[in-house]
């Protein structure tokens, strides 16, 4: 990446991390029109809520957002628990296809969404590397960059309706901010495949069944489940919740060649032909 394109985006990052330390005593922060995050600095739960109506489809802004919102996380040391959560009726549909669509079909665009995946890159791979419990509360769909963002953290809860898979295939690409590489170390290659090749997504019942999530529950009582998960995790030692995570870290740490064979393989498929196509028919529906 460029230094001033990275530079000029992690600035914007560091101005929202800025706002949240300044204001971190409010009950309910806003970080940008597509993010809350709520916390007291002395209590150890802090709660980051998706709000981008309508699906809180991610786009570069949305990126910095995260990206702000983890920093102010870790520079709180009495936060032990990050609960993620959505306002909206799906947890996330993934990356705004409008901004795949303004970039598909040329060099530049190509280059353009390479960048925009090596960003998803560091800023799930920071959301998973927190110091803290992290908890994804997922009530309604999280597909594709959604799933991945769940994928990201250390705990997931999902309502038995809820839809959870990656069918980036069905317009033309793959998943490119560690599904391939997140999914098949979680649940294996034959779920990986059973999902990324065929494009299926399950509900809450056959994701923890298949290990992609550790609890399901009714949607009405995931939120409530979700809170009590962050509750005992708050109550256990710190120190030894960090230093326990660090160990699973090193055994699940993601293969750098698996990593650059995602963007290497967005960066191809934005030129193909058939995924303009498939994008535009996408947004057309």
């Amino acid at each position: 990446m460029p230094a001033s394109i990275g530079s000029r985006r992690g600035g914007s990052s560091a101005r929202s991390a800025s706002r949240l330390r300044e204001h971190h005593t409010m009950p309910e922060t806003d970080v940008t029109p597509s993010m809350r995050i709520d916390f007291d600095a002395s209590a150890p739960v802090a709660t980051l809520t998706l709000c981008r109506s309508p699906m809180n489809a991610i786009d570069d802004a949305m990126l910095d957002a995260l990206a702000g919102a983890l920093e102010a996380v870790t520079a709180h040391a009495a936060i032990t628990v990050l609960h993620l959560r959505s306002n909206q009726r799906v947890f996330c549909a993934g990356a705004d296809l409008r901004m795949v669509a303004e970039r598909v079909g040329s060099a530049a665009g190509a280059a353009a969404m390479a960048e925009t995946v090596c960003r998803f890159h560091r800023v799930y791979d920071t959301l998973a590397a927190l110091p803290v419990v992290t908890i994804a509360e997922i009530n309604g769909a999280a597909l594709g960059g959604g799933l991945e963002l769940a994928l990201a953290c250390d705990l997931r809860i999902a309502g038995h309706a809820s839809k959870l898979g990656l069918p980036e295939a069905r317009v033309g690409l793959l998943p490119g901010a560690g599904g391939t590489q997140r999914l098949t170390r979680l649940c294996g290659p034959g779920v990986a495949a059973r999902l990324i090749l065929t494009g299926e997504a399950v509900d809450g019942r056959e994701a923890e069944r298949i290990g992609l999530v550790q609890w399901a529950a009714p949607d009405g009582e995931v939120a409530d489940l979700a809170a009590g998960i962050a509750t005992r995790a708050a109550g256990l030692s710190a120190e030894a919740v960090r230093t326990a995570k660090q160990c699973i870290g090193i055994a699940a740490r993601l293969d750098p060649a698996g990593v650059r064979a995602e963007v290497e393989g967005i960066t191809a498929l934005m030129l193909e032909a058939s995924t303009r196509q498939r994008v535009t028919d996408f947004l057309r529906k």
